[in-house]
């Protein structure tokens, strides 16, 4: 008995300092350990990983908000929801929320209306750490974008026209800028005592200032510049309803007389008087749109578009004799921002005229791509927003363009929108 005693006490002693299977009971201890570390640093890496992407989302809404502003849209939530949706984040789904603020409310652009505030978030459940505590977060990512400003309200589009000023001429551009594309040696011709007064002047070609022209100041003119982009060149023409054949034009005479959108052929002539243009698009097919001799024209919301049906004459404007026109354009729609719309395939002979004493108001754009337009004889112009576009720009009057412009007008040449914050 005492052999066998000795035996198992042997055994245990064996037992007792035998280390071969330690590292297995280590491992199996400390793996459950492991594996849960690693699957909390999974959980808190995908976390950091959702919120650079909602703060992508964000910064990417919040410039497609300022774009829309820039763009005159009066609703910057709609574009910025739709491209959070088109990056993959739907406001009202998942838990998704899309706040859209403009102004800001919060943080250095509160109260700015010119800056766009995009705030997204959504809940994300952590399982390994709801272990342990709650395992629901928010993640959210903020970003703030402002709209770019315009730095033209002027631009002569085309390689082979010009800007050409005359004659005493003055034209103050008042908190914007002048652009030519023009590539001509002298793309812009000032002479005869003419005056520019303009934020900036920017020249694709060459300049000829003489017979004490100015520009003021002299250091905004730059030439060599690059071209700018014509704003309106995505705005498809709406098709004219009918086209007409002979008749007259139309004559609009006395006082306190209304006309209503249409087809007007051969043009449409105010003679005396004071008339109101009610809300609407006005096809002028082929003649002019003329308005003369004292006559008050009042014309709100309404694009007049100078084209043709057949032959070779396309419409055209003018406005003399003193006559008072005050234009504004839609400021929503497919002609929003453009009060006078000219014809893309009217040949650059297509003379328009602005002449003896009128008084010019228009608060959008008078479009003329690819055609001339003439301010003459001390007529002249002065709104909070004046656009002018066309292919060769003369002024031999004193002329005002402001770029203060209302819902639906594009900007010409704008300046970038910006991340703020």
């Amino acid at each position: 008995m005492r052999r066998r005693f000795v035996g198992i006490a042997a055994f245990g002693r064996r037992f007792s300092l035998d280390r071969r299977g330690a590292v297995a009971i280590m491992i199996g201890l400390a793996l459950p350990v492991v594996i849960g570390m690693v699957a909390l640093g999974t959980e808190i890496s995908f976390l950091l990983y959702k919120k650079l992407q909602m703060q992508a989302v964000a910064d990417s809404a919040a410039l497609g908000g300022a774009v829309a502003l820039q763009s005159g849209h009066p609703a910057p939530g709609v574009e910025a929801r739709g491209i959070s949706s088109f990056l993959g984040f739907v406001d009202g789904a998942a838990g998704v929320t899309v706040a859209v603020n403009n102004p800001p409310t919060t943080g250095s652009a509160a109260n700015n209306a010119s800056a766009v505030e995009v705030i997204v978030s959504q809940p994300q459940t952590l399982s390994m750490v709801s272990l342990f505590v709650s395992g629901l977060f928010t993640v959210g990512a903020r970003a703030v974008a402002t709209r770019g400003t315009t730095t033209s309200c002027v631009l002569q589009l085309g390689a082979s026209g010009q800007f050409i000023m005359n004659n005493g001429a003055t034209a103050n551009l008042s908190a914007c800028g002048l652009s030519v594309d023009s590539t001509r040696a002298a793309a812009l011709s000032l002479t005869g005592g003419a005056q520019l007064n303009a934020v900036s002047v920017s020249v694709v070609g060459g300049s000829s200032i003489t017979g004490g022209a100015a520009v003021i100041p002299a250091s905004g003119l730059k030439t060599s510049q690059a071209n700018t982009a014509d704003p309106y060149a995505s705005v498809v023409m709406p098709t004219m309803p009918t086209g007409c054949g002979g008749g007259t034009a139309k004559q609009v005479q006395g006082n306190n007389q209304t006309i209503g959108p249409g087809v007007y052929c051969l043009g449409i002539s105010f003679n005396y008087g004071s008339a109101t243009m009610t809300p609407g698009v006005y096809f002028i097919d082929r003649g002019t749109f003329n308005v003369v001799g004292g006559v008050s024209l009042t014309a709100t919301g309404v694009t007049i578009i100078l084209t043709k049906s057949t032959g070779s004459s396309y419409a055209n404007l003018s406005f003399s004799n003193g006559a008072t026109v005050n234009l504004s354009a839609p400021t929503s729609g497919a002609t929003a921002g453009i009060a006078v719309f000219g014809d893309r395939n009217a040949p650059a002979s297509n003379f328009n005229t602005v002449t003896g004493g009128t008084a010019l108001t228009v608060n959008g754009a008078i479009y003329l791509p690819t055609q001339q337009v003439s301010f003459q004889n001390g007529s002249g112009n002065a709104s909070a927003c004046t656009q002018l576009i066309a292919a060769t720009i003369t002024l031999t009057g004193g002329s005002q363009f402001q770029n203060n412009c209302p819902t639906g007008v594009v900007g010409i040449g704008a300046a970038g929108n910006t991340l703020v914050e």
